[in-house]
């Protein structure tokens, strides 16, 4: 969502410039390897379950039997559509306790359709959909775009949800266009831009960061001692030389509106809560490209704020005093009117 005095130009910059038609032409070469054209147990398929008991599936090639990874390409949403893009990213508090080393934190990209893109780009965008639809039908028989980015020196985790709806697929040559907007995700708050002075080490695979270089990564909720900010495989346009993009500088460079190709893989974790069986499936991101810049404005990230309150009715709260003295069978002193003594006066005389 851009704001009302900033003009918005990437879009039909890209209509003009005919980015659109060379990243529709670019996706279609792709054939198998794009999402849209992989069909879910034909081209891809359930393999052993990744964990002794059984309950997450992991997913293969149907053809050689190699781990299944596809290409998605789609428009950076805002944080309103569920992008979870902050330092805070997909971390949840329970009873008020802060960020800690023992927690895991994602990133997580909301994907929609490209604005003003060509009718073959929306055919590919709406056939990722069905692509996904299908798998969730069919893997939901049996059994509802995230990224670690805090951990040690080891280990590397990248993911992105996409949300599935049904659409008519299409082929590359179909003449019919939808205006329909088919988004998945995003709108965040407020940030600093400002960030503490800390060393800043050049960005390259496993470099880990001070997480004190994000500029929400501030106050108490975070309690992180050993745990580092680590480099992911996030990396510029094909123009600037596909450059990794140091983790400080992804606000802005993955800010909504931007259109991106990722490479993920494909998980569905079964779990139960509340007594019930629940399933989520996850497109996970193993690397993501920016395919051309964005120029809405850059989302705020809220500093995250712990509550200091209790759930007791401390009437050393004001709120609290406020309302255990609020009285309304005691009549408040009248006011004098303003000018009451002259027409006093009048009546007299």
């Amino acid at each position: 969502m851009s704001s009302p005095d900033i003009e918005v130009k990437c879009f039909s910059q890209r209509v003009a410039n005919g980015v659109y038609d060379r990243v529709a032409d670019a996706i279609t070469s792709l054939g198998k390897d794009g999402l849209g054209e992989a069909d879910f147990g034909i081209d891809w398929t359930t393999t052993v379950q990744d964990n002794y008991s059984g309950t997450n599936w992991s997913y293969v090639n149907t053809k050689d039997g190699r781990p299944f990874r596809t290409n998605i390409v789609g428009q950076i949403a805002t944080s309103t559509c569920g992008t979870k893009h902050s330092a805070k990213g997909t971390h949840f508090t329970k009873k008020n306790v802060p960020l800690s080393d023992s927690d895991t934190v994602k990133w997580k990209w909301a994907l929609s359709k490209p604005t003003l893109c060509s009718p073959n780009l929306m055919d590919i965008w709406e056939n990722q959909l069905t692509s996904i639809e299908d798998w969730v039908t069919e893997e939901s028989k049996r059994a509802p775009t995230s990224q670690r980015i805090y951990e040690k020196a080891e280990g590397v985790h990248h993911n992105q949800d996409a949300t599935p709806r049904r659409t008519k697929r299409k082929n590359a040559e179909d003449s019919m266009i939808g205006q329909q907007s088919s988004a998945a995700s995003t709108s965040s708050a407020t940030t600093s831009t400002t960030t503490t002075n800390v060393v800043i080490p050049a960005p390259d695979k496993g470099t880990l960061y001070d997480p004190r270089i994000l500029p929400d990564y501030r106050g108490s909720y975070f309690q992180l001692r050993q745990n580092k900010l680590k480099q992911l495989n996030i990396y510029e346009s094909t123009d600037n030389g596909l450059k990794l993009i140091p983790m400080h500088e992804t606000y802005s460079k993955l800010r909504p509106g931007t259109l991106i190709l990722a490479v993920c893989d494909a998980h569905v974790y079964n779990m139960v809560q509340n007594g019930q069986p629940t399933s989520t499936f996850q497109l996970g991101v193993q690397a993501m490209k920016v395919l051309d810049p964005s120029d809405e404005p850059v989302e705020e990230r809220l500093i995250p704020i712990l509550s200091t309150t209790s759930v007791d009715m401390s009437k050393d709260d004001s709120a609290i005093a406020a309302f255990s003295t609020f009285d309304i069978t005691v009549s408040p002193a009248k006011k004098k009117s303003k000018g009451g003594k002259g027409k006093e006066k009048e009546k007299m005389d």
